[in-house]
C-alpha cells in the first residue's frame, strides 16, 4: 500500500516538473508571449465591440434628436410643409453616413489596441514594498 502512495506522489511531482519549462514554475517566454498576445486580442476585441455599440447608440440618439427637432419645427410652423420631407431626408442621410463610418472606426481602434506598445512593469523587491 505504501508503494502505491509514493508512486502516485512521484508521478504527480514528475508531471508538474515536465509541465513547466522553468524551474520556478513560470511559463517559458514563448508560452508567456502567446498568452499575452491572446489576452491583448481579447481585450482589443472587447473594447472594439463596446466602441461599436456606444457609437451606434450615439448615432441613434443624434438621429432621434434631429428628427424630433425637424418635426417640432414643422409643428410650430417654423418649417413649411413642403420642406419637411427634404429636411428629414437630409437628417436620415447624415445618420446613415455616421453609421457607415462605425465599422472603419472600430477596425482602426482594434488595430491601434493591438499595436500599442506595452510598458513592462518594474518588479519591486520585497525590501522596496516594505519601505
Amino acid at each position: 500500500m505504501a508503494t502505491t502512495t509514493s508512486k502516485r506522489t512521484s508521478d504527480k511531482a514528475s508531471t508538474q516538473t515536465r509541465g513547466s519549462s522553468t524551474s520556478n514554475g513560470r511559463p517559458s517566454d514563448p508560452v508567456r508571449e502567446l498568452l499575452v498576445h491572446a489576452a491583448r486580442v481579447q481585450l482589443a476585441t472587447l473594447t472594439s465591440v463596446s466602441k461599436f455599440f456606444v457609437g451606434l447608440t450615439q448615432a441613434a440618439d443624434h438621429y432621434a434628436q434631429a428628427v424630433s427637432d425637424e418635426l417640432l419645427s414643422r409643428a410650430y410652423g417654423e418649417t413649411a410643409p413642403h420642406e419637411l420631407l427634404g429636411r428629414l431626408a437630409t437628417v436620415s442621410s447624415r445618420h446613415l453616413r455616421e453609421v457607415t463610418t462605425l465599422p472603419t472606426d472600430v477596425v482602426k481602434h482594434f488595430n491601434s489596441e493591438l499595436t500599442k506598445q506595452t510598458k513592462p512593469r518594474q518588479r519591486q523587491t520585497a525590501h522596496r514594498q516594505l519601505t
